[in-house]
């Protein structure tokens, strides 16, 4: 049943500062943009907006069913990673509630699996008769390649929205791991099922870290900090003080400025960010800022991540410091993180919509079509392209930079976001052990992580195999081995082969000595052997994998450079609505699940309001965002695009306003510059040059 074709009042938009931090810092450069366009335009868009403005927004378009869309729509979607399975499932919403009729198809490139980053490995059976009746395939024989972790924190809502969508039930301990006693294991309250969250654990008893060839473990009570790695060559002063404490000195100043500089605080804060940080990457902002040298800010960055972590813009370090809570609880996915990517295929009403090794080689407008109505996609091995009245790309940007775009006429800023915008590299190996040694032989009962400077760098005791009555210690289980990232990912995935794990026995022996180096006492040999021979005398199988060796992913997320975020970012969101960017490196909230959703919602809306002179329902399920009244997880609009009073506006504009800012409203304002950006031809819209006898043709291009 479709919803009543009513008009009800908009809510406010949502002020800056009720945003998170990446969401301020994306609306920062969203409204940047924005306000420069108006106040170059020789006709300024408000909200008294019509035929003769150049933005048109709520309550401003005839009811003309003449011009209603016959059909519905078809819609291709490229990738079925978490945004293209998303983006279905929105539309499948809204063509329950608005009557919508978008029919879509989804174009994987991967031949077996979907699901893009929700990568779940999961162990065969030995290959052995004696090996598989001895050590048969357990439920947790897994370990996951992509994301494998979730904070209960307000900036991942609408991935907790998704999962509540999904039914996935929370599975809590009995006792927190603080009231444990000495011998007490951890128990579950419930018997999880595949789909359900249990807790995860960054630390645990036991966990080891080893930098410099000096071992500690959280029962020795020492910081990690220089001095206890006996590091040399470094200034006094830093010595004592744990790495993190060092690095979040400079970042609290940042944040004061934000929470006690007043009321023009925020507003510092933001200018500081933007003329002060985001131009130098994370080591020239801690040479600057604080003086360190070299040694210093390689000690740091060692012990905190990893070799070129500090590449990345300082802006990233900071703003990701601001928004996270480090008291937040954490969960996995028992059975994988693939399970929330199952569960969203299952969820998908229209059945076969999901077609594998379909590889996109070309997308145009269509060449017969003069308005650029149509969108072309060409699939390899097909002889004619699919047409579709609009196309949501959830490409990676370095598969998306595989395709031939040339007849999209993308601007120059959209072209080099996506030719150079950062991917960072990262890889996994895990291990599938006769035995869980660590847990039996070490004491390492509660999960959590061990880190070293050695090529494994950070390996992780799984959270979902430390509960004896479904995982006994003295049966088979995995562990994950190495997580690596930057060039340390680089490194090991010269070991790593692509039909892992064939031809890795040097990579095994690497594996082998780090996890007993790692675990062993300092400069104690003989628990070394020890631990050497028990380790490869437990070992069964294992499976490696480089996001970067993919053709499909090429990177494992998005690793933003200094400035990229603040000069790319809004070209990679800008859309005219028939060719949107979606993924999580087109949201504010990148390298996340939530990004990725955040983006597909973003995308779904440029796309109704673009249609929505043509169609009824697209009418109604535009102001229904619009009016807040899409419920989680497919709502809201991120409200990053929303315009608030934030912004400063001309007075002309003030005086004619009628309504307060609206919600969404930047998005709409991407949708029409792009198309305007399209039909003067240029790389980059010229405001200036859009007159009035312009806008009708423009108007009813947007419209098509």
């Amino acid at each position: 049943m479709a919803a009543a074709d009513v008009y009800t009042p908009v809510p406010d938009s949502v002020p800056l500062k009720e945003l998170s931090f990446r969401q301020q810092w994306a609306a920062t450069f969203i409204r940047e943009e924005y306000a420069r366009i108006i106040n170059e335009a020789k006709l300024i868009p408000t909200h008294q907006a019509d035929d003769s403005r150049l933005l048109p927004v709520l309550g401003t378009r005839p009811d003309d069913s003449n011009k209603e869309h016959p059909n519905g729509f078809k819609v291709g979607i490229i990738g079925a990673g978490v945004a293209g399975l998303f983006t279905a499932m929105i539309l499948d919403y809204l063509n329950d509630k608005f009557d919508l009729n978008v029919d879509y198809e989804i174009l994987e490139a991967e031949q077996q699996r979907y699901g893009g980053r929700l990568f779940t490995y999961k162990f065969p059976e030995p290959a052995a008769k004696e090996d598989k009746e001895k050590f048969p395939i357990t439920k947790h024989d897994y370990y996951d390649v992509g994301a494998m972790r979730f904070p209960k924190i307000k900036v991942m809502d609408r991935t907790f929205g998704l999962f509540e969508e999904l039914k996935m039930k929370f599975v809590e301990l009995e006792k927190p791991l603080k009231e444990l006693e000495p011998n007490e294991n951890p128990k579950l309250k419930g018997d999880p099922k595949p789909g359900d969250l249990i807790p995860y654990f960054f630390k645990g008893r036991n966990t080891p870290s080893l930098y410099n060839g000096i071992q500690v473990v959280p029962e020795d009570h020492k910081p990690l900090n220089a001095a206890t790695f006996k590091v040399p060559d470094l200034n006094p002063e830093v010595m004592d003080v744990p790495a993190g404490d060092l690095v979040e000195s400079l970042i609290l100043p940042l944040k004061n400025l934000y929470y006690k500089g007043g009321p023009s605080g925020p507003k510092l804060f933001w200018r500081k960010l933007m003329q002060k940080v985001d131009r130098y990457s994370a080591r020239q902002f801690l040479t600057k800022e604080a003086g360190y040298d070299y040694n210093t800010i390689e000690f740091l960055e060692t012990l905190n991540y990893g070799n070129r972590w500090y590449d990345q813009a300082a802006s990233e370090m900071v703003l990701e410091s601001l928004d996270f809570d480090p008291g937040a609880n954490w969960w996995c996915v028992e059975g994988g993180s693939a399970q929330i990517a199952n569960r969203m295929e299952a969820a998908i009403r229209k059945k076969h919509a999901l077609e594998m090794s379909k590889v996109v080689k070309e997308i145009s407008f269509n060449k017969k079509d003069s308005d650029s109505v149509k969108v072309d996609v060409s699939i390899d091995g097909e002889v004619e392209p699919r047409t579709y009245d609009a196309v949501f790309n959830s490409a990676p940007l370095g598969a998306m930079q595989q395709m031939h775009l040339e007849g999209l006429n993308l601007s120059y800023w959209t072209k080099s976001a996506i030719r150079s915008l950062g991917y960072g590299a990262s890889c996994k190996v895990g291990i599938r052990f006769k035995t869980l040694w660590w847990i039996k032989d070490l004491g390492i009962t509660e999960g959590g992580v061990a880190k070293t400077d050695l090529p494994i760098r950070c390996c992780v005791y799984p959270s979902y195999n430390i509960y004896k009555e479904y995982d006994p210690p003295e049966k088979p289980g995995v562990l994950l081995v190495s997580y690596t990232w930057s060039q340390e990912a680089e490194r090991i995935g010269a070991l790593i082969n692509e039909e892992s794990p064939a031809k890795e026995d040097e990579l095994k022996k690497l594996l082998f000595h780090d996890l007993a180096r790692l675990h062993a006492k300092t400069g104690d040999d003989a628990e070394y052997q020890r631990l050497y021979d028990l380790i490869s005398d437990n070992y069964l199988d294992h499976y490696a994998y480089d996001w970067y060796k993919n053709p499909r992913s090429v990177g494992a997320f998005a690793y933003f450079g200094p400035g990229q975020f603040s000069n790319m970012y809004k070209s990679l969101i800008k859309s005219d609505g028939k060719h949107v960017i979606i993924g999580e490196a087109a949201s504010a909230h990148h390298a996340w699940v939530v990004g990725a959703l955040e983006s597909a919602v973003r995308g779904v809306y440029q796309f109704l309001w673009k249609h929505s002179n043509k169609s009824k329902a697209a009418r109604l399920a535009t102001q229904a965002y619009n009016d807040d009244m899409i419920p989680a997880p497919f709502g809201p609009i991120p409200a990053e695009y929303d315009r608030t009073d934030d912004i400063e506006l001309p007075e002309d504009i003030k005086l004619l306003q009628t309504k307060p800012p609206a919600r969404g409203e930047l998005a709409r304002a991407q949708v029409v510059t792009e198309s305007a950006r399209l039909k003067q031809g240029g790389d980059k819209i010229d405001p200036s040059k859009i007159e009035e006898d312009q806008l009708a043709p423009i108007l009813k291009l947007i419209n098509e």
